[in-house]
């Protein structure tokens, strides 16, 4: 019997496939795993699945998917719908109108509210809106744990995530958790869900489980969702030319190896806490820095006018590019997050450290950070902004 490199999955199994399949749930308390090649793949994949769900169970109205005003969720023109980036939206051509539920962004938070109070307005909204929408009418809500290249490592006030869960639960609503950006380590746990106790119905994943080496991404769900498509003859009809290629999955069962054996979730943890807190300390007497957020090895710093107002910089200052090309010329790459802001404004950028980075590592990155940022000249809009 001779080996083959590919063969179509819904002929053959494969051994790496399916060991893949197995570590993924054991470590992240999922049922089953299909493989697609991109982030954007997943996420539509997922839609694909919780409105299978529904049909399967004989509520065939229920098709509509729920997402939040500041998300993004994938290239494609499905995903795209479903991602409240107002640049990237309008460059695909998509309506002004997008996602409706409200992101929490507990830095412009009402005065008045506790962290607390406001995570309870932002999740309620949840309720909310699948109540005015119908409950016989939504079939999911999905979101990002922690708000990725959209919005800078927006994390969300302890009690949303959880109260959201319950929300879609008494609901009759599924929860699909877009992990693309944060699954597999990059928050200081295998999933940013965990840093709450939460675990959706369904969880996207992608960039760190192939560590770059070769396109493969994840969609795993629940017992509940794999019981429906399991109890039913028609299932899930769906696959990509490369799902679950076997070659691709020997990679990422590789990156898996790598992340066991080295300790890298517990190394992202305790490594990115004093990476952040050291973070903080440095952009403390910045006027520029009106946040630093973030978990693990994943931080955003975003950037205002420095007047102690929080107003952030006019949309053509280019801010967080200009930041961008300042560090690249000492050697760090930032990642630069825009337009999170109502009329297209806000300012940040991404820091994202690999998983194994050492002290010295992540001393020289907040040196090169700092002195970039310090060498950043205020754009002369301030004034004007200022007075204004």
């Amino acid at each position: 019997m001779h080996r083959l490199d590919f063969v179509y999955r819904t002929q053959f199994r494969n051994e790496q496939a399916e060991r893949l399949s197995e570590r993924l749930c054991g470590h992240l308390g999922y049922e089953a795993a299909f493989f697609v090649n991109s982030g954007s793949e997943a996420v539509e994949t997922a839609v694909r699945m919780a409105r299978s769900h529904w049909a399967l169970l004989g509520h065939s109205s229920k098709t509509k998917i729920l997402s939040r005003a500041l998300s993004y969720h994938g290239s494609t023109h499905e995903t795209l719908s479903l991602s409240g980036h107002r640049a990237r939206r309008r460059d695909a051509g998509l309506c002004e109108t997008g996602p409706v539920l409200p992101t929490p962004n507990p830095l412009r938070r009402p005065k008045d509210m506790t962290n607390t109070e406001y995570a309870m307005m932002c999740a309620n909204a949840v309720r909310d809106e699948i109540r005015r929408q119908g409950t016989d009418t939504v079939a999911a809500v999905l979101l990002e744990p922690i708000i990725g290249a959209s919005g800078a490592a927006m994390v969300p006030p302890d009690g949303y995530l959880e109260r959201v869960r319950e929300i879609c639960t008494d609901e009759g609503v599924l929860l699909i958790a877009d992990e693309v950006l944060t699954g597999l380590g990059r928050t200081g746990a295998w999933l940013a869900q965990d840093h709450w106790s939460v675990r959706a119905d369904i969880t996207c994943l992608g960039k760190g489980m192939n560590g770059g080496y070769l396109p493969i991404s994840a969609v795993l769900v629940s017992l509940d969702v794999l019981d429906v498509m399991m109890n039913h003859d028609s299932g899930m009809r769906l696959g990509h030319t490369h799902s679950n290629h076997p070659i691709a999955a020997a990679a990422a069962n590789a990156v898996i190896d790598v992340l066991e054996s080295d300790g890298l979730i517990e190394h992202a943890a305790s490594q990115g806490t004093r990476f952040g807190e050291t973070l903080k300390k440095l952009c403390s007497d910045i006027p520029q820095v009106a946040e630093v957020r973030g978990r693990g090895m994943f931080w955003g710093v975003e950037l205002v006018l420095p007047n102690n107002t929080l107003l952030p910089f006019p949309a053509e200052s280019g801010i967080a590019g200009r930041l961008v090309s300042e560090a690249f010329k000492s050697g760090l790459m930032l990642y630069p997050a825009t337009g999170f802001l109502e009329c297209g404004l806000g300012d940040a950028v991404i820091l994202a450290p690999p998983l194994n980075s050492s002290l010295s590592d992540l001393t020289e990155m907040l040196a090169l950070f700092v002195a970039a940022l310090k060498e950043l000249p205020v754009p002369s809009q301030q004034k004007e902004m200022t007075n204004a």
